[in-house]
């Protein structure tokens, strides 16, 4: 199966689009340990982000390395196929997956702590 994504764009830019409410979402890491959100925008558009920067867990709002800021409005996409294709999409952007993050984090932002004795995957805003 060969799939293809057509319409291929950057983002627009963080003065123009300073932050994002996400419902459609998944977090990647990458093999050298930075991580990524993937998701499918409200336009229906597709998303990789920067590298993620930090997190304001009490309110589920993620920073990337770009300065934009992404609230994360509902749990990981659970949907297969919508899935599949964030993840897809993800692989081209990102040339390699190691892992997906998206249950720990979503874990950590309902219980508004990271589990005891765990490391945080992402650290507060400064």
């Amino acid at each position: 199966m060969q799939v293809q994504f057509l319409n291929d764009r950057l983002a627009p830019t963080v003065e123009s689009q300073p932050s994002v409410e996400l419902h459609h979402w998944r977090i990647l890491k990458r093999g050298n340990g930075d991580l990524h959100l993937a998701a499918q925008m409200d336009s229906g558009s597709l998303r990789v982000t920067s590298k993620l920067q930090c997190m304001e867990l009490s309110r589920g709002i993620i920073r990337t390395d770009s300065g934009r800021s992404y609230q994360l409005c509902a749990q990981p996409e659970d949907d297969e196929v919508l899935h599949a294709i964030i993840q897809l999409n993800a692989l081209i952007s990102l040339h390699m997956i190691s892992g997906d993050v998206s249950q720990v984090i979503w874990d950590a932002i309902n219980a508004g702590a990271w589990p005891v004795g765990g490391t945080p995957l992402l650290l507060p805003p400064q």
